[in-house]
Parts: C-alpha cells; structure tokens; sequence
C-alpha cells in the first residue's frame, strides 16, 4: 500500500464535494479556488483519461452537499456558503450531462449542513447554517418523483458542521456533534427513524466538530478527531453502537486531526487521511490504519502533499484524494491514490 501522485484537477478546489457515478467516474463539484472565485464548472475523473471539464451547475456551490440517486446516475447539489445559492438545489444528470434546476428551492437556506440518500430514494437534508447565518435544526426531504422538498420534523438541537452516517438498514440516520446554536461544540448525537428525531441519551466522550465518521462493516460506526475551527485539533476517537444507542472509546490516532476524510476499505479497515491539526497549525502527512478487531491504529503511508478540506473517493484498486487546502493554507488541486 503506497501513496502516488495522480493528474491534477484543472481547478484547485476546497470544500469542494466528490461522488463515484454508476459510469465509473468520479465527479466533483464547487468549491473555492482561491479567496474570491467559487467553481462553477465540475469535472470527471477515470483512471483512463484523467480530469475532464463537465456540465456547469446552474449556481456557485461551496460548503454544500452532493448526495447520488438513481443507482448513482444522477445526483442531487443542494445548498451553499454563497448567499445567492443558499437556498437552491439541482440535479446532474450523467445519461446527458446536464444540471436542471429543482422544481422549486428548499424551506431554509443551508450550508455546513447533511444530506443522506435514504432507502425509499428519498433524500433527507438537515440542519446548517442559513440565509441569516442562524444555525438550524430545521430539515426537508427531497422526494425525486416530484422533483421538489417537502417539511420534516425538526432536530432537537440546531447544529453544523455535524457528521452524518447512514446506518445499515438504509432508514436510519445518526448525526454527531457539530456547532449548536451558539457556536459552541458539543457532545450530543440524535437519531432519525421514521420522520422522528431521537436525541440519543448518552453523550459521545467529547464534544466535536469538523470530525469524520463511518459506518463499520459489523454496523457500529467510528467516529474520530475533530476541532474547534481555531486553536485545538483532537486525536481521540468512539464507536457508536446502534443496537445499545452507545458511545465507547477506542484508541486515538496517533495525530490530530481535523476536516479530514475516514474511508472503509474492503479489508474492513478504515483509512484516515489528512486533515489540520489545529494544536500546532500543522497537516499531518503520515495517514493511519484502524483496525475494527484490535480497535486501535496504525500508521501507514504519507501523503505527498498535506492537505484538509479534501474528499477521498473509494474506486476499485485505490482511494482517490482530491484537492482541499495545502500548506500553507492555498486551494490545491494535486490528487493522490492509496493503492490498495
């Protein structure tokens, strides 16, 4: 297993987002390629012919979500950091190539917020930072039919910057952390089952935001790191167990790290990759391995460039890791794979 250096986007991206289509390619999506310019044009990876431009979204997008439907042909763009897209959605359609708008815009303005592709292919968007930059705890569903978001109850917590994992019976969804209203972290998790928030009883071992978590192949989910944003990155990480609505801890990775990226591999084991220590105002390089049976991690190989606010991509033979910040704090667009 090693780290290569893959072409480069054509654009430097950060927060930007990144999804596997049913055709093979990766697409990418928005994203800020310096302080001014937001990226309107995505483009698509395959091993065969590297970055290709794409179709244009109808509005700038950054700090938004990108959530596949339609067995991963189409996918759905949905809020943004941009004022003037906060509220919009559209979907991408890989059969033409093509962004069509939404019927009609979101109940809230959103961004720094979740999306999950439930199993009835509906798509559940929650919480964020609104029109106002008032965080939320309102949250809608897209109903692809219709072509149009519908109300749903609300969180019991307003929250951003939160993770959200889907869990294995493709109906549930589990929301950790985050900023709650008044810009404070915090430790609290909720469920959602059957159009109902459930703010789970048991707190996770510490407050977190800018973390990364991911559903386990036995069902659990581990979720690691996390920041304040500022001064303080974490090493710390738990695992939720969803038939006891628990959190237990297991062992911290060997570097902090914030808005980094978790990626389960086949063999089971999880891939930690990159992100910002705050602490020391560092990027760590060396990733690290967790091992589901021994609970603990492991390093592995380095990363040619640091880097946070990327994505990584899982495709057959490797991970893909797109762009993000780079020392010292630019937009890049290098790519690297983890060879599997």
């Amino acid at each position: 297993m090693y780290w290569t250096l893959d072409l480069s986007l054509i654009y430097p991206r950060a927060n930007h987002e990144a999804v596997l289509l049913a055709n093979g390619k990766v697409m990418v999506s928005g994203g800020r390629s310096n302080s001014y310019t937001i990226i309107q044009i995505c483009e698509f990876y395959s091993s065969s012919t590297g970055w290709q431009s794409g179709a244009v979204m109808k509005n700038p997008r950054f700090y938004h979500t990108l959530t596949p439907f339609a067995k991963n042909t189409k996918v759905l763009a949905a809020g943004s950091a941009e004022l003037a897209s906060r509220s919009t959605a559209e979907i991408y359609d890989s059969n033409n190539d093509t962004w069509t708008s939404t019927a009609m815009n979101m109940s809230n303005g959103r961004f720094a917020h979740g999306a999950a592709l439930l199993s009835n292919e509906q798509i559940l968007i929650m919480g964020g930072i609104d029109d106002y930059d008032f965080v939320l705890s309102s949250t809608e569903i897209f109903i692809p039919s219709s072509n149009s978001f519908i109300e749903a109850n609300d969180m019991n917590i307003g929250r951003t910057l939160f993770t959200t994992t889907l869990l294995n019976n493709g109906s549930t969804v589990l929301i950790t952390g985050g900023g709650d209203i008044f810009s404070i972290m915090t430790a609290t998790a909720e469920i959602y089952r059957s159009n109902s928030w459930t703010l789970i009883s048991n707190y996770m071992t510490q407050p977190r935001a800018y973390h990364a978590a991911v559903l386990l192949h036995d069902g659990t989910v581990l979720i690691a790191g996390g920041g304040n944003g500022a001064f303080e990155s974490y090493s710390t990480a738990e695992i939720f167990n969803p038939t006891t609505d628990t959190f237990t801890s297991v062992g911290s990775m060997t570097y902090r790290r914030a808005v980094f990226t978790l990626t389960l591999l086949p063999s089971g084991k999880v891939l930690a990759t990159g992100g910002i220590d705050w602490t020391t105002n560092t990027y760590p390089v060396i990733c690290e391995l967790y091992d589901p049976v021994t609970q603990t991690w492991s390093n592995t190989q380095i990363l040619n460039n640091g880097r946070s606010f990327h994505r990584s991509v899982l495709l057959n033979d490797s991970v893909l890791t797109i762009g993000g910040y780079s020392m010292p704090h630019n937009q890049s667009k290098t790519c690297e794979k983890y060879k599997l």
